[in-house]
């Protein structure tokens, strides 16, 4: 993200890098718990397939602030579903 908008936004590959990846983050490791229903990242032991850790490393911090972002430089905008997704608490 932060080369495609350093880069004045024109090389779309890495925009399109980045929602992968965020895509990928959302349907694998953002998950809700109970019975709070807070939204957290989960930490994942041996990649893709790997065992999930019901807990969030300290550098996630930083997560937020890259969604939020992201959701802002949204190439559909911020109305977008995909932004909308990445704002959502």
């Amino acid at each position: 993200l932060k080369l495609w908008i350093q880069g004045g936004r024109m090389e779309s590959k890495y925009r399109e890098m980045y929602d992968k990846s965020i895509d990928g983050l959302v349907e694998k490791l953002v998950h809700k718990s109970t019975p709070s229903g807070l939204t957290y990242i989960a930490e994942s032991s041996g990649g893709v397939s790997g065992h999930l850790n019901a807990k969030m490393d300290h550098l996630v911090c930083f997560m937020g602030g890259l969604l939020a972002l992201g959701a802002y430089t949204d190439p559909d905008g911020l109305e977008s579903e995909r932004a909308q997704r990445d704002l959502d608490p």
